[in-house]
């Protein structure tokens, strides 16, 4: 028996499972035909129909093969993410998070409708919703221009927002057989309710909002929670996060309503906070990553200093126990689990070459990485030392060749 594992003298943030692309962006007037109230057109964007409706200009931004405006999409498939501003803010005050999200693999349409200061938030739940068909239909559209979107869309839909684009996602989602999931930052409630909109929300669910956040405070979060009937929800109240210290904590519109945090260094750590929970949540519900559904119920489910709260309804985890597996060449035990100390990990492989080992947190952090040349096919047992490592829940890869095996260890 051998001890193979050594510690990693600095720790690095790693997103598992995820490639990163350079970020296009589009601005897009796509129309809503079965509307004809006044909407709101971009100057020089790209208009996706001549004939009557509702203009709902979008600011899209993509996976991209050069970073860029008006550049060709990455070769792939990606879901989609609508995004709804808070009030009289702009879709740039969210830059972290779109640029963000589409260098991970997604599109992003943020409306710019309902800018004013007497927005109709039944016409901005009504943009979110139109706007999560029409990101879809991108994988056929005929504009010319958008063509390189052609084939390229996962058919697979997230609604999101903040504030007033948060409280108006909930309208979105409400009976909406198009969307997957549904996300908001700090709900603001609505006029149609929002509350009532939870009701018919059946989708799976994450809202997340701010400690110190004195505009949509945690009693208006609760009402949102408990009003949406799905059968997975998740509320997490983010550590030292007012209102507007989501996004990037710049629109001064919105510091009217409550200061943000001072600082880029302060923003930074708070949008690491919530990006944390929102990444590995749409990772596997637009992406089917089994590995990051489990990752997001380790995280929730222990505690952190990230949140001041949480509420847990239901699971994203995978439904199976174990070995995750992505092949069937190795034959992977790993004993006892939960364990104290030490850890046996019995494998075999049907090829020789070198076996990786790699224990990472629930953030993503690698702990501990070894190599093992393997030139047997019988099965070999080796210990991992646990000792020094933190109690709580952790993520083994062991990877062979082009196989990977993943299994959740829990540190008494």
């Amino acid at each position: 028996m051998k001890n193979i594992f050594a510690f990693v003298t600095s720790f690095f943030c790693l997103i598992l499972h995820a490639q990163t692309y350079q970020v296009g962006h589009m601005s897009v007037n796509f129309k809503d035909v079965s509307r004809t109230n006044t909407g709101y057109s971009i100057s020089g964007g790209i208009t996706t129909s001549t004939a009557t409706g509702r203009a709902v200009g979008t600011e899209v931004y993509y996976p991209a093969t050069v970073a860029g405006n008006n550049v060709a999409v990455a070769n792939g498939q990606f879901p989609v993410v609508v995004f709804g501003h808070g009030f009289v803010m702009t879709w740039d005050a969210y830059d972290n998070i779109y640029n963000r999200l589409a260098s991970l693999g997604y599109i992003v349409l943020l409306p710019r409708t309902e800018g004013s200061f007497s927005p109709s938030h039944a016409e901005f739940g009504a943009d979110l919703k139109f706007l999560a068909n029409a990101g879809l239909g991108l994988n056929s559209i005929s504009t010319p221009s958008l063509t390189s979107f052609n084939g390229k869309i996962l058919q697979k839909v997230a609604i999101g927002g903040h504030s007033m684009g948060a409280g108006s996602s909930f309208l979105a989602a409400a009976s909406n057989n198009t969307v997957n999931c549904l996300f908001n930052f700090c709900a603001a409630t609505t006029n149609p309710s929002s509350i009532s909109s939870a009701s018919l929300v059946t989708v799976p669910s994450l809202i997340i909002s701010g400690e110190m956040d004195s505009v949509a405070d945690t009693t208006v979060q609760n009402s949102h929670y408990n009003a949406t009937v799905s059968a997975k929800k998740f509320q997490i109240i983010i550590t030292g996060a007012k209102h507007c210290d989501f996004g990037n904590g710049t629109s001064g519109t919105c510091t009217i309503g409550q200061p943000a945090c001072s600082g880029a260094g302060c923003n930074a750590i708070l949008f690491a906070r919530y990006m944390n929970h929102l990444e590995p949540f749409l990772e596997n519900q637009l992406k089917s990553d089994c590995n990051a559904g489990n990752t997001f119920m380790s995280l929730i489910q222990n505690p952190s200093t990230d949140r001041a709260g949480v509420k847990i309804t239901g699971s994203i985890a995978c439904a199976t126990t174990g070995i995750a597996s992505q092949s069937t060449e190795n034959k992977l035990l790993v004993f006892p689990n939960p364990t104290g100390n030490n850890l046996s990990i019995s494998y075999a492989t049907e090829t020789n070459g070198p076996v990786l080992f790699e224990l990472y947190d629930v953030y993503g952090r690698l702990v501990l990485s070894s190599t093992e040349q393997i030139n047997t096919s019988e099965q070999v047992v080796t210990e991992m030392s646990m000792e020094g490592i933190q109690s709580g829940t952790y993520v083994l890869q062991v990877r062979h060749h082009t196989s990977k095996n993943v299994y959740k260890i829990v540190k008494l």
